[in-house]
């Protein structure tokens, strides 16, 4: 049954499901040693049926040699796929070279048809031989040739190649052995289409491949019973049958027998010996084993040149970067040294011309292309943020346009410099045109009815290669990577250093400023605050708003301004109050903006706090002042219009009284009406002297008097409000002073405690004396104030009467106090009522 394939990749190589028929397999199932599995064609080389060999111990199928060597070889410890060679023994009268390995757990005999035996002596004679020449040989050209020679003269084929993959995937030949029967392909190229992926990968894992006659017709596997060889892996057997494809190929290729051994360098296919007959040919698995060991031998030694080489250059491009590094790293402007040195950079990865971006401006040194290409260059690189380091060798392959540059900048290694900048280093190489010579035209057919087809035609065919520069590699590669690498180490130096002064800066100048200053996050949290800010007691964590030092009733106000300055990235600005150590409310214009990261993101907000209370008390000052003014000169011409209308009706109040003697009712309503009058002139007296206070002369004067004429001045409110007042005071109780200023104060007093009780309430005033001073005392029971209420009591015209009160009593009060030398102290509680303490001195104040 023939299988059709149309894709390489989709051959199961690892899994034939038969062999070669040059020899036989059988397949055991440990630890009873029973056969579960055996090629077809086992009875032709054993002369027992297939029935009676499946299910059958192995120890009555093969002689006491094998089954002795089997025994002796194996070992519970051995890996799965190690390959263990037993011997060559003799069976039914023909010698087979006897080899296990083990997978799935279980174990595989392979024996392969031995048509001359090979002596062990001859083995070390060629091991010896070659191993003497190996560490003399200069180069790789040198051990390529020893080694294809030797294989020649080891194996008999007709032809044997030695070929070399490059990177992606193509063979070169390289050196060649010949007798002329076949073609030669010295420094021809074989196309990576010829060895798909998965032989690749089982050329790395399975070292030795051998087709004595590609001609041969499979022989399938049989199974035990029921059981399936489907999806036994042979990846490490010698006899696994070939690819159909493969043979097809070999049979175009004018090649019956091959075999090849895979030049492994650490751990990849670096190439591969080939080994080609016309005609079919058997080399003996001694031979091969041999074969195999003298390559990895080889493998060894070209690494070791490579080693050399890649060392060479490493310590060439170390001293590059050294050069240039020391360099930046000794400027504070890195970027101007490193271009300082541009051709020096030119040898970063051995380019013929090198460009740095920075930007939107170029420069260039070596073999580049102009300005505007680069710069458009530079713009594809944008487009692509997630790419820092690319590398072609043909870039008109990756962008269309750069057909215009290949000339110059087919070749093409760049790499990012700055994640926030357009910044960019560009190495460039030329074109280089070349003339490519193929052992076939590098192609494969699919037929319309036979699936696909290996390619017939390997007759030399020549191919002109343009866009392409000389390829990169992986050093040079590497070491643009690691350049990038310590340019970004240094940027990340210096912008530590400019953060690190920066923020030096900015806490310098934060702390020596007079005003609170802080920055916080989105929702508020701080995350720096300044020393006047610690000194105000608001703490350093937490949000800002949220301080105890910030009054309470001025938080949530505060709360839903930042929400909306925050979600409409709009700068914050409100007046708030802050308490001081002494749990005084400040005000304070709080302002804060938002500040950000170079890609315009929102890093968070700086604020300040400016204390507005003095200038508010200046300000208040002010117009408190002209409001004083003014109301001084008003109440002066109310008072003096007043005071003329006040005489004529107390005149003609005097003149009624003359004519009414009989009248008692109508004398009393006079009398009481010539009381009211009194008080209203008592009035405008104080207010005019008030408004003339300078020109009234201190004397001595009684309280008792004093607390009289201030009650009559209130005979009518008193009455009316029904309040008590007692008067509790020392008989010899006396003061000095303006008499109608301190009466004016007394009465001011006295007319708050009768506005401050309730209907039916108690007023006591009393007073004593000292040898300094008398202390007179106004109190009352009435409702009291707060704490705030008393720190704003003395103001003017702060009221708590609403509109009934214009805020000067108190205010008037104690500017005349203080201008006798005295003091005027009010204490108050709430629920409980208030007391007023005048002090004046019984002396002339100065």
């Amino acid at each position: 049954m023939t299988t059709t394939i149309h894709n390489c990749e989709d051959e199961e190589i690892r899994i034939p499901g038969s062999i070669q028929r040059h020899g036989f397999l059988l397949l055991l199932d440990e630890p009873e040693g029973l056969v579960v599995g055996a090629s077809e064609n086992v009875p032709e080389f054993l002369d027992v049926p297939l029935r009676l060999i499946l299910g059958t111990s192995i120890d009555t199928i093969l002689e006491r040699e094998v089954l002795s060597a089997l025994r002796g070889a194996v070992s519970n410890a051995e890996a799965p796929g190690l390959l263990t060679y037993l011997g060559s023994f003799q069976l039914r009268g023909e010698f087979y070279s006897v080899v296990t390995h083990r997978v799935d757990g279980r174990r595989v005999l392979e024996f392969e048809r031995v048509e001359r035996l090979v002596s062990p002596e001859l083995m070390n004679a060629v091991f010896t031989n070659f191993v003497s020449k190996l560490s003399k040989f200069k180069d790789e050209a040198e051990v390529c040739a020893a080694i294809t020679r030797q294989v020649k003269e080891l194996t008999g084929f007709n032809r044997v190649l030695l070929y070399s993959f490059d990177e992606v995937g193509h063979g070169t030949v390289l050196a060649e052995e010949n007798d002329g029967t076949l073609p030669s392909y010295l420094h021809l190229k074989f196309p990576a289409s010829d060895i798909p992926k998965q032989a690749r990968d089982l050329y790395v894992l399975n070292t030795v491949r051998s087709i004595p006659d590609a001609a041969y017709e499979p022989s399938p596997l049989k199974a035990l019973g029921s059981r399936s060889m489907a999806g036994f892996d042979m990846s490490m057997s010698l006899l696994r049958s070939v690819s159909p494809i493969h043979l097809e190929y070999m049979r175009n290729m004018g090649t019956i027998s091959s075999m090849s051994i895979s030049i492994v360098c650490e751990g990849r296919l670096w190439g591969l010996i080939s080994g080609h007959h016309a005609t079919p040919h058997t080399v003996p698995y001694l031979v091969r084993s041999a074969c195999d060991l003298l390559t990895k031998m080889v493998g060894t030694q070209l690494v070791s040149f490579r080693t050399t080489a890649r060392l060479g250059k490493m310590v060439h491009f170390h001293g590059v970067h050294r050069k240039i590094l020391t360099s930046m790293a000794a400027e504070n402007n890195y970027i101007a040294a490193m271009i300082a040195q541009m051709e020096d950079v030119i040898e970063v990865t051995d380019a013929a011309g090198v460009a740095m971006i920075l930007d939107g401006v170029c420069q260039r040194a070596g073999r580049t292309p102009d300005d505007a290409a680069v710069l458009r260059l530079a713009e594809w690189f944008d487009g692509h943020p997630e790419i820092d380091l690319f590398e072609t060798r043909s870039l008109r392959q990756e962008i269309d346009w750069a057909e215009e540059i290949r000339e110059i900048a087919s070749g093409l290694i760049a790499i990012r410099i700055s994640d926030v900048r357009q910044s960019y280093l560009m190495w460039f190489r030329p074109e280089v045109v070349s003339t490519v010579q193929w052992a076939g035209e590098p192609a494969k057919a699919v037929g319309q009815r036979h699936g696909l087809h290996p390619r017939d035609s390997f007759e030399s065919w020549k191919q002109l290669v343009k866009g392409e520069s000389a390829p990169w590699t992986e050093m040079e590669v590497e070491s643009a990577r690691e350049f990038r690498a310590s340019v970004m180490t240094i940027s990340l130096k210096r912008a530590e250093e400019a953060y690190e002064l920066s923020e030096a800066r900015f806490r310098q100048l934060t702390h020596t400023l007079p005003n609170l200053v802080w920055t916080a996050s989105d929702d508020g949290t701080l995350t720096y605050v300044n020393q006047k800010w610690i000194d105000q007691g608001l703490g350093e964590m937490g949000c800002w708003y949220e301080r105890e030092g910030v009054v309470e009733e001025d938080r949530e106000r505060c709360r839903e301004l930042w929400s909306k300055s925050v979600s409409e990235g709009t700068p914050f600005e409100a007046e708030l109050r802050f308490l001081d150590e002494d749990e005084m409310e400040r005000w304070n214009l709080v302002r804060a903006v938002p500040f950000l990261r170079v890609n315009h993101s929102r890093a968070g907000w700086v604020g300040t706090c400016t204390d507005l209370t003095d200038q508010r008390e200046r300000e208040r000052a002010l117009r408190m002042t002209e409001k004083l003014a003014l109301t001084g000169r008003m109440t002066s011409v109310i008072a003096h219009e007043i005071n003329n209308p006040l005489e004529s009706i107390t005149n003609l109040l005097y003149l009624l009284g003359t004519h009414i003697t009989d009248d008692e009712p109508a004398r009393e309503y006079i009398r009481m009406a010539e009381s009211e009058l009194e008080r209203i002139s008592g009035i405008t007296k104080q207010t005019l002297r008030w408004s003339r206070e300078g020109n009234r002369v201190a004397e001595s004067g009684n309280v008792s008097s004093l607390f009289k004429d201030v009650l009559r001045l209130f005979t009518g409110k008193i009455r009316n409000r029904q309040v008590t007042v007692t008067a509790n005071l020392e008989d010899d109780a006396t003061y000095f002073g303006v008499v109608g200023q301190i009466q004016q104060v007394v009465a001011n007093l006295v007319s708050n405690a009768v506005d401050a009780v309730p209907v039916g309430g108690q007023i006591w005033l009393e007073a004593s004396a000292n040898d300094d001073a008398t202390e007179i005392v106004v109190r009352d029971a009435g409702s009291g104030m707060s704490d705030e209420t008393l720190r704003q009591l003395f103001q003017p015209f702060y009221s708590t009467k609403g509109d009934l009160g214009n805020g000067l009593g108190l205010y008037i009060s104690q500017e005349i106090v203080e201008r006798h030398g005295g003091t005027l102290e009010l204490e108050s509680r709430m629920g409980v009522g208030t007391v007023a303490r005048v002090r004046l001195p019984l002396t002339p104040a100065a």
